[in-house]
């Protein structure tokens, strides 16, 4: 195979790839979606924040057993096909192991210090988090195939899952604890279910004799796993925060507008399992490490960029119209505006470094942006409330972007296109005024994001035409191979 076809089939399963796995997500951020749109009108806000407050807490345990050793298992599997099923199964092993233990010492302490049913909401939720780590394993072992399709129906199974069981066992009992319990089990059917599709992209899961690959991966802890741990803590801190310096309640508003800002974040999760193992194959050449880095920034800065103006413009609205009045916070959206796209930025970097290698930087830059976030709630939610705690966020992931982008562009050069990036900024301001003029939050919604299609069409034909030639293809399938 030629060079140009190598470089052409490459280009077309990565399409494929993100195209099922942006399908996947898309359909399982709906799922979660709705879930905590039922949740936050049935309960409330007090047990809503409870809720808030229990998936929070899940997620900044969940970093322990998880350390960030996704991503060093997609890198050795990529670059070293052979190690990939002795990978999988020490990458579990540590998992199980380590869920185990953080849950035993998790539940303890809710019980000493929460009522008994509030402790138990929690610890369900804790255990989900957990348990959502041993889907990651799978998960990443599907992408160090290049085979995540059958892992991206499984995504979408779990999330329709925890939303009919979590839901379901709500309207029947209308307590927090039942639905709390739904959400474990929609994630145990997960568990199971990634296990299979890996075992379907031709990875087993091999514990014995994998004591090798598990120091292999485990030498990646101290700079993948602090990094994971700073960096959850970033973005999940301030819910502690809220909760522990302006209680329950206000975790349940901070937790709507927060949800918004979440409900478009799978499209950097999408880009990185379809980009890092293409990135990790061939981790010595800058210019083809570069090249996918570049095509990522533009996409990164096409979704949220419009996105952020947009809920700038009309973010209140949009909480107001999907939760419930009682959940408008005035200036908190404003404040979370910038958040999407300098994550982003932060993430897609962040994901680039570690694809070559477990580069202390991104821990330098996690451990930075977590002591800058504390510091600035903890100075800040006392004066200005919760749009404290969104400046705090949008400061945090800011001063991540720019030290990781630092780092990356010594490697591979500037990955910033002006001629793409323009086009994405004329279409954004063109989708803001549109979102600004029209009365109706839903409608202003859909017709921002249809005018922004459009405008960006027809300038990236003028501005970027091979750019938009290469996305279209992606699409399509229908790559050229010619030289």
């Amino acid at each position: 195979m030629t060079v140009a076809a190598e470089e052409a089939e490459t280009l077309r399963r990565t399409g494929a790839a993100v195209l099922a796995l942006a399908a996947s997500e898309l359909l399982g951020k709906v799922a979660t979606f709705v879930m905590f749109l039922v949740m936050a009108r049935v309960l409330g806000v007090h047990d809503f924040g409870l809720l808030s407050f229990g998936l929070s807490l899940g997620l900044l345990v969940a970093v322990v057993p998880s350390l960030g050793l996704d991503a060093r298992v997609v890198q050795l599997g990529s670059a070293q096909p052979a190690l990939l099923d002795r990978c999988y199964g020490a990458l579990y092993l540590i998992r199980v192991v380590l869920s185990l233990a953080v849950l035993v010492l998790t539940t303890g302490i809710l019980y000493a210090t929460m009522p008994v049913q509030a402790a138990t909401v929690v610890a369900l939720l804790v255990a989900s988090g957990l348990l959502d780590t041993w889907c990651d394993a799978s998960r990443a072992a599907c992408g160090a195939r290049q085979r995540q399709q059958l892992s991206a129906v499984v995504l979408v199974v779990q999330r329709f899952a925890a939303l009919v069981l979590s839901v379901g066992a709500l309207a029947v009992s209308g307590s927090a604890v039942h639905a709390s319990l739904g959400y474990l089990l929609g994630t145990a059917v997960g568990a199971v279910g990634m296990h299979v599709a890996a075992r379907r992209a031709g990875v087993r899961l091999h514990v014995r004799g994998s004591r090798e690959e598990a120091r292999m991966i485990l030498e990646a802890a101290p700079v993948l796993g602090l990094g994971s741990i700073a960096a959850m803590g970033v973005f999940r801190i301030d819910a502690a925060l809220i909760g522990i310096l302006l209680g329950t309640h206000a975790v349940g508003v901070y937790g709507a507008g927060y949800r918004i800002f979440e409900s478009i974040l799978f499209i950097s999760w999408t880009l990185s399992r379809a980009y890092v193992p293409v990135i990790a194959s061939r981790p010595d050449d800058p210019a083809h490490v570069r090249l996918w880095a570049q095509r990522s920034l533009v996409v990164v800065c096409a979704i949220y960029l419009p996105f952020g103006v947009v809920i700038a413009l009309r973010g209140d609205d949009l909480v107001g119209w999907l939760f419930g009045s009682a959940y408008v916070a005035p200036g908190l959206m404003l404040g979370l505006a910038a958040a999407p796209l300098l994550f982003g930025v932060m993430h897609l970097c962040a994901s680039v470094l570690t694809a070559l290698r477990p580069d202390p930087v991104v821990l330098v830059a996690s451990i930075g942006a977590l002591a800058a976030n504390v510091g600035l709630n903890v100075w800040l939610l006392p004066v200005w409330g919760l749009t404290a705690a969104a400046v705090a966020a949008c400061a945090a992931f800011l001063l991540q972007a720019v030290v990781l982008m630092k780092a990356l562009t010594r490697i591979t050069g500037s990955i910033a296109l002006p001629r793409p990036l323009g086009g994405v900024v004329v279409a954004s301001v063109c989708a803001g005024l549109v979102a600004h003029a029209v009365p109706a939050v839903g409608m202003a919604f859909f017709a921002s994001a249809a005018v922004f299609v459009a405008v960006w069409i027809a300038t990236s034909r003028v501005l970027d035409p091979v750019g938009f030639a290469e996305v279209r293809a992606m699409l399509t399938g229908k790559v050229r191979t010619d030289g």
